[in-house]
């Protein structure tokens, strides 16, 4: 195959089943919306909306990045919109989570769960550029080049406001009395 011919072929995940994209990876970015500060009650909206838009633009996906980063990239996006409307509306609510093991005792899943609201009060407190790097590194595995990709920002950008994120969230789990 010629070198004209390779960069006129779409690349191999860009003819990626939508229906397989969807299910390899809606758990992860229903996480990533949810970490985000999207209120519980529009998550699954949110993501909805992320794999719509997904779908629309599947066609035109060139290879640029990863589906992974493409797909993150459209979920950030859509949860700053959301969390926009809603600051607007002042209908901000505090986040809850339904991640959480059902099948552990009564006490532990207490305690799991007090756990995570407080994690999730304390990503409230980030200003919303940290909280997405914060996030996506430390929640979603996502690399520093993949999160500047993802923001539309270079890799120093990205390093900067992770280190700042995690020396505020610290900070802020030392406030709170607890552990980091």
């Amino acid at each position: 195959m010629s070198e004209i011919a390779r960069h006129l072929e779409p690349p191999a995940e860009a003819t990626l089943d939508f229906e397989a994209l969807y299910q390899a990876h809606v758990d992860t970015i229903w996480r990533f919306i949810e970490r985000l500060g999207v209120p519980l009650r529009f998550v699954d909206d949110a993501t909805q909306d992320t794999f719509i838009i997904a779908h629309r633009q599947l066609a035109s996906f060139r290879g640029a990045s990863s589906l992974k980063t493409w797909l993150h990239g459209i979920a950030l996006r859509v949860a700053k919109d959301y969390r926009r409307r809603e600051t607007r509306k002042g209908a901000w609510e505090p986040l809850s989570s339904s991640i959480l093991d059902e099948h552990r005792s009564p006490h532990d899943a207490a305690a799991d769960r007090q756990a995570l609201e407080l994690v999730l009060r304390l990503l409230e407190q980030l200003d919303d550029q940290q909280r997405a790097v914060f996030v996506a590194v430390e929640f979603q595995g996502l690399t520093a080049p993949e999160v500047a990709e993802l923001t539309e920002t270079n890799v120093n950008t990205v390093s900067t406001r992770l280190r700042a994120a995690r020396l505020r969230f610290n900070a802020l789990v030392e406030a709170a009395g607890g552990e980091r």
